[in-house]
């Protein structure tokens, strides 16, 4: 897991770790132009192929540039610094940075003149290393003259630490602030680069470690965190080599109504692709005989409807029966509004003890009943997208921070987990642990797409994964299957089935890499 941090904490890590030491300093900002020099290689891997430009401030931020400057030398690039400020007013780490460059002969030019930005295109990169995470309002002067010329340069643009102009708390641009093709943030990412507008500023992340001391780090333990590959691969189950259908978990999914079978079979069929040897899906009878077409594999339930072809309270007893040798129980996609169907939900939750996914209608059941949540028998994770949260919650907060220690303070008060569906998905337990999830595009902002993520999450709960790992698993396959799918058929025109059509894709990738750290376990084990 990496942690996701707000600026304030950034700042106390290199407190912490640094102080005023300039040559400790400098050392962290040798790694930082390392990270720099590895994607500017990746954006240019032709060292002759034309001149790059780097952008420098007079903090930190500029001392990154001017390593990274020296260090594409070293590599054989042409490079061109230009500074936005005196270099005479340079001091500590950024002076020797500074130093360094000038000592390999580099090229550079103090600019003094908007006019000395006018040849930008000519570059074949820009690196942006101006204005660092402690910006408070807009850039100005000469800065936002060098922004502007930069995002009118048609070059690609690499950022050091964060695009320059944009809120690293709030993912707020100033304005301008650089829209960056590739960020390469120190140390720890920070929360503004993942949450819209900031994340389209941001471009494509990566996060350069700067090996900051354990003590200084881990005395923290409520960090919000961002999943790793490796994550995923510890949270995906182990498959059973001599175990039948039972030994890979059965799961219990209560879904549709009349005019949704839809959801129904979305969620039914993703379950069943995403590894659980068994499903029973539990519906309004009426609906069985579409539903049988529809689909092959899962085991069909009649339960009593309404006139309105719902689910009736009286199917509570049926309900109960069929939940006695599950592991599993997923509540709500396609259920309807209708009062009795939202009453037999809430006695669902309170009444059945599994570890439970709420979702779509069975999140709806609580509106003005939220408290009623407390009482809910198993390990219950609730999965809504803003508009439900605020039918349960009212409006949440504009700043990232204040969403994510909302939701915190939610998942404790009820004791439950919550994943809260968008760009990024957010994940709180109610052990105090958040996560972010900044995955998928917007081919999931489709419908069906949230069935299809429930049936994921309860599959994989089935098969013995914890509620909350088998959340943020869950989420990052759906996002990844969304991508996948996205990459055939353009994000306009992905539909949920093909969501649910790239989850093998994605396990399997995920399964590969399980093999693969259990093998070098195994080897280093024998060494």
């Amino acid at each position: 897991m990496i942690p996701v941090l707000r600026v304030s904490q950034m700042r106390q890590i290199d407190r912490m770790a640094i102080g005023e030491n300039t040559t400790l300093g400098y050392s962290y900002m040798l790694k930082a132009g390392l990270g720099l020099l590895n994607s500017a290689r990746e954006l240019v891997p032709d060292n002759r192929a034309g001149e790059i430009a780097i952008l420098c401030g007079k903090g930190n931020n500029g001392g990154d540039g001017y390593v990274a400057g020296r260090m594409l030398l070293d590599a054989g690039y042409r490079v061109m610094c230009f500074s936005l400020y005196n270099t005479e007013e340079l001091k500590g780490e950024c002076k020797v940075a500074f130093e360094e460059y000038m000592s390999q002969k580099g090229n550079h030019l103090v600019i003094s003149d908007p006019a000395d930005l006018a040849n930008l295109s000519r570059y074949k990169l820009i690196i942006d290393a101006m204005l660092g995470t402690g910006l408070k309002g807009d850039p100005h002067g000469l800065c936002a003259m060098a922004i502007d010329a930069i995002n009118n340069s048609g070059v690609t643009v690499l950022s050091a630490d964060t695009p320059s102009g944009l809120n690293n708390d709030t993912g707020v641009p100033g304005n301008p602030c650089i829209k960056a093709d590739v960020t390469v943030t120190m140390g720890y990412p920070k929360i503004g680069l993942y949450f819209h507008p900031g994340r389209m500023y941001a471009g494509n992340v990566v996060v350069q470690d700067l090996s900051y001391p354990d003590e200084v780090v881990s005395g923290e333990k409520n960090w919000l965190c961002y999943p790793e590959l490796e994550d995923m691969v510890q949270f995906l189950p182990q498959r059973h080599p001599a175990g039948s259908k039972y030994d890979h978990g059965v799961a219990l999914l209560i879904c549709g109504s009349k005019g949704m079978t839809g959801s129904a079979a979305l969620a039914s069929e993703s379950a069943l692709k995403s590894g659980c040897g068994m499903v029973h899906l539990a519906a309004p009878e009426s609906l069985l005989p579409v539903l049988s077409i529809k689909l092959t594999e899962p085991v069909l339930h009649p339960l009593d409807e309404t006139a309105n072809g719902t689910v009736s309270f009286s199917a509570i007893d049926q309900i109960k029966e069929l939940a006695s040798n599950k592991q599993s129980l997923c509540v709500g996609p396609g259920l309807s509004h209708e009062d009795q169907t939202s009453k037999l939900i809430r006695e669902v939750i309170k009444s059945i003890v599994l570890p439970t996914v709420l979702d779509a209608d069975g999140i709806n059941a609580f509106k003005n009943y939220t408290e009623e949540l407390k009482a809910h028998a198993g390990d219950l994770l609730i999965t809504p997208h803003r508009g439900e949260w605020k039918r349960l919650f009212g409006d949440l907060p504009e700043d990232p921070s204040e969403t994510i220690e909302m939701l915190k303070a939610k998942a404790r008060k009820f004791g439950m987990t919550i994943l809260l569906k968008g760009s990024p998905t957010l994940i709180a337990g109610y052990d105090g642990s958040a996560y972010i999830l900044p995955f998928g595009n917007s081919a999931l902002a489709t419908a069906g797409t949230g069935d299809v993520l429930s049936g994921i999450i309860v599959s994989l709960i089935a098969q013995g994964a914890p509620v909350i790992s088998a959340a943020i698993l869950g989420s990052y396959i759906q996002a990844q299957a969304g991508t996948l799918a996205s990459n055939h058929f353009g994000e306009h025109s992905v539909i949920a089935s093909d969501v649910a059509a790239n989850i093998f894709r994605v396990i399997r990738a995920i399964a590969e890499n399980q093999r693969f750290l259990n093998l070098r376990r195994l080897l280093l084990s024998n060494a």
